[in-house]
């Protein structure tokens, strides 16, 4: 509701306004009376006040007197001027003051009213447009985010992100100079006792170290990525990249519980240059389980068997998770000698157990997309992961890794044996068949003839996910499939998997994601 300030030395003419004007039909409400401009000024002053409505022949202070210096403490301030004159001056006045009105006594409560409707409009016009500007100033550093990929990428040529980001009043220099991409380490094992809020402070924590860095310094520009990375174009020619990055890296490190790595493309001469250096910083921060982290990688780190390994690593490990999984022993045995076959072509001990401690961590990642973890399964915790160290051969680390995951497999086995299994198994079917209806958890209960409260329990027991969880986790894959298909509109994929409110969705869906609806599809 909008605050009015009503200011008379009448008593009689201030309860007037107050009971005679609809107040709650204008969405206003009186926030206080004064008798005199200086009451006026100090409610003004602690209050919020959209509306000024005052006598303007007053004691001491006039209404034009108050209405002036109220202005320089409210500049926005709607101001309606009452008056038992009808003369020219203060009517003047009142039209170079910028009044919203002016009324004569006895006030006629139409008049007032239509003045006061006038006012709320132009209020709600004002806030409309302040929350537009306030949205473009929020989106201009997505804006910028998404100029800089695209140019990166090759989408976009230099002088349109040049242009852009002048008109942000950010000049970037052309020439000489390098991209890097900065990622943090060991995020998911580290951060795992966290709850989401202290996740999200240390991460914040850590760019803040960066971005304040990179400005100090003097070092470029730089923007943030969907899966939480900081790209930094270098383009000072006064500046070693190598050099300066190492100390970034050394600076989180002596600042931060938490490290970064930095993936660094080589220096080139010119703009049109830049993708091929981002290209190589994004090989270069790929290598890092083979090279080792907390570190600079550079292109010639990450020449030959590393580039070709990290594109078989994804491959194996997709296999191996498959086949435990499905309790698959032999195929788990298979897929291990192949991932250690790349593991013989690392150059040194400590590129072994830093690729080692990355294997773990995929695994700890793929247990948490089927609502297990190594510390259900096995009371493995990522960050007492030293028994690696302990390890003399590569063949002793496999050993124990081909254990953990048989280990593993058993768990899952037998907890698909678990006798609620079979329903459980139906009710997933059912959901999966019915997405595109509410599916409350009452309903489905209906269905399948228990009470709301014993499902929901017998559900999380047995999948170690709650029932609302599971259904938002398969109406995200199913939207992921339909995205695949351009002829759907985004509305219509909402519409596919339960969803009416599109904002929901879409939240749902970043959540679930990491990317909007519109910017997967694209990236698809």
């Amino acid at each position: 509701m909008y605050k009015v300030l009503l200011v008379d030395d009448e008593q009689l003419d201030l309860e007037v306004l107050q009971r005679f004007v609809p107040w709650e039909q204008l969405d206003m409400t009186i926030t206080g009376t004064a008798y005199n401009g200086f009451a006026a000024l100090d409610i003004i002053r602690k209050r919020r006040v959209d509306v000024l409505i005052t006598d303007i022949k007053m004691p001491i202070m006039t209404g034009l007197d108050l209405a002036e210096q109220a202005r320089g403490i409210s500049p926005g301030l709607k101001i309606i001027f009452i008056s038992g004159h009808d003369e020219f001056q203060y009517a003047k006045k009142a039209i170079a003051m910028n009044a919203s009105s002016y009324i004569l006594k006895p006030v006629n409560d139409q008049e007032l009213y239509n003045a006061l409707l006038i006012i709320k409009e132009q209020l709600n016009y004002e806030r409309e447009r302040s929350k537009k500007t306030e949205q473009i100033e929020e989106s201009i550093p997505l804006l910028q985010n998404q100029m800089m990929h695209q140019w990166l990428k090759g989408l976009i040529d230099f002088r349109k992100l040049d242009r852009f980001y002048e008109n942000c009043g950010i000049r970037l220099q052309g020439g000489q100079g390098c991209v890097g991409i900065i990622e943090i380490d060991d995020r998911a094992w580290k951060l795992k006792q966290f709850s989401d809020d202290q996740k999200w402070f240390a991460i914040q924590h850590v760019f803040l170290l960066i971005e304040d860095y990179i400005q100090d310094h003097q070092l470029g520009v730089y923007c943030k990525t969907d899966d939480d990375k900081i790209v930094i174009v270098i383009n000072n020619s006064g500046i070693d990249p190598l050099s300066s990055m190492q100390s970034l890296v050394d600076h989180v490190r002596l600042h931060s519980s938490l490290t970064v790595t930095v993936g660094l493309g080589s220096v080139v001469s010119e703009v049109q240059q830049f993708p091929l250096s981002y290209r190589q910083a994004q090989e270069a921060i790929g290598a890092k389980m083979f090279v080792g982290k907390c570190r600079v990688i550079t292109p010639e780190q990450t020449e030959g068997e590393i580039a070709q390994s990290t594109t078989d690593l994804e491959q194996i490990m997709g296999e191996m998770f498959a086949a435990t999984a499905n309790y698959d022993l032999i195929r788990i045995d298979d897929s291990l000698e192949q991932l250690f076959e790349l593991v013989h072509r690392l150059r040194d001990k400590l590129s072994v157990y830093n690729f080692a401690l990355y294997a773990v961590s995929k695994i700890d990642f793929f247990l948490g997309s089927i609502n297990a973890s190594l510390y259900d399964l096995l009371s493995i915790e990522l960050n007492s992961l030293n028994v690696l160290y302990e390890f003399e051969t590569i063949d002793d680390i496999k050993s124990w890794l081909r254990r953990r995951l048989f280990e593993v497999s058993e768990h899952l086995y037998l907890k698909k044996k678990n006798p609620n299994r079979k329903l459980i198994d139906e009710i997933e079917r059912y959901v999966a068949d019915q997405l595109e209806q509410p599916l409350q958890l009452r309903d489905v209960a209906k269905v399948f003839g228990f009470s709301p409260n014993y499902l929901g329990y017998m559900f999380k027991e047995t999948t170690r996910e709650a029932f609302s969880d599971f259904v938002v986790r398969k109406r995200m894959e199913k939207a992921r499939e339909l995205l695949a298909d351009p002829k759907l509109k985004i509305y219509e994929v909402a519409n596919r998997v339960g969803y009416q409110n599109l904002t929901l969705f879409s939240r749902h869906f970043k959540q679930s994601s990491g990317l909007a609806p519109l910017d997967y599809r694209k990236q698809s």
